[in-house]
């Protein structure tokens, strides 16, 4: 097949989904990032209370609570003995180890409490206990300190093929960025798992949510936006992605897209087909795909539209996998 056929055959395919952009260029900021992750955050629950050994439950009384992470701080006051001393508790992780410092700042003139300050290692994950104060009347203030991890699994899961059809694309009014900075146009293609561009000067990309022939999962898609870097470093950003048979942008993720990605070094010059031309391929198309061919005035717009189109190097689609 000629290169010239092939892009009649991608161009009809575009043109039958009626939502072909005017092509123009202009820079885009944005940013890739397809972390294949797993997140542990830090944690520890922070009691401050104090209490009579003898009666500790009748006796009980809490000073303050809260949380502190990695780089999160918590400052309790605790009135004890007619005065208040503050309590300072921070978390670090400090080479793989979830460290936290307390510290004890007495107010003025406290004779009965002392400036302190400490480590406690919690990479063991046991609570710990701290005795701060006992006064002459027997009362104990003590700090009980609590920690967690969190996990967020941040890895592209394998997105859920069931009876809503989720591995089918719904790429209206998507708008494409490569590398970052140029903006490629816009996709207008619905109904099928596999979907493509091509994008002269740049690349065809055909990418889906499973596995398909000489596919590598170079790409994830989460909140919406498909994010692809290729293995020779270019980008490609997807913004305004929904899937399914009734289409909703996927919640949670991310979720992994496979990827074939081909350069398109060269610009490819298209040349604008003749009325009768863009009729009979419509026509042919529709034919195979055992449809109604649109009505004269129908064509009229579609013709135009690929006129647009001619601008605008973007050819895209979906389809089958195959």
């Amino acid at each position: 097949m000629k290169v010239s056929d092939t892009h009649k055959i991608l161009r009809a395919k575009c043109i039958l989904t009626g939502l072909i952009i005017l092509g123009l260029t202009s820079v885009c900021m944005a940013s890739l990032s397809t972390e294949d992750k797993i997140y542990k955050h830090y944690n520890v629950e922070i009691n401050l209370f104090s209490f009579n050994p003898t009666e500790p439950i009748d006796s009980y009384q809490q000073h303050g609570s809260g949380n502190a992470g990695v780089g999160g701080k918590v400052s309790l006051g605790c009135p004890y003995d007619g005065k208040i001393f503050r309590v300072n508790i921070g978390g670090k992780n400090q080479n793989g180890h979830f460290i936290v410092n307390v510290s004890v700042e007495p107010s003025q003139n406290d004779s009965e409490i002392k400036e302190d300050s400490f480590e406690v290692d919690f990479t063991d994950l046991k609570p710990k206990g701290f005795e701060l104060a006992k006064n002459d009347n027997v009362r104990v203030c003590m700090l009980s300190l609590v920690p967690s991890v969190k996990i967020i699994d941040n890895r592209p899961k394998r997105v859920d093929e069931n009876s809503l059809g989720f591995s089918i694309w719904s790429l209206v009014d998507s708008m494409i960025i490569f590398n970052d900075s140029v903006y490629a146009g816009k996709m207008g293609c619905v109904g099928g798992p596999l979907a493509f561009l091509s994008y002269p000067g740049y690349a065809k990309v055909e990418f889906a949510l499973v596995p398909f022939r000489d596919a590598k999962r170079l790409g994830t898609l989460k909140n919406g936006k498909i994010q692809i870097r290729a293995e020779d470093g270019q980008t490609l950003e997807i913004y305004g992605v929904k899937n399914g048979k009734n289409p909703i942008q996927l919640p949670g993720g991310p979720y992994e897209v496979w990827v074939r990605w081909q350069a398109l070094p060269e610009q490819v010059q298209y040349d604008i087909p003749s009325k009768e031309d863009f009729t009979r391929m419509i026509n042919e198309r529709y034919a195979e795909m055992g449809d109604t061919p649109p009505t004269g005035e129908e064509l009229d717009i579609l013709y135009e539209r690929a006129k647009h189109q001619m601008r605008n190097p973007l050819s895209h689609g979906v389809g089958p996998i195959h």
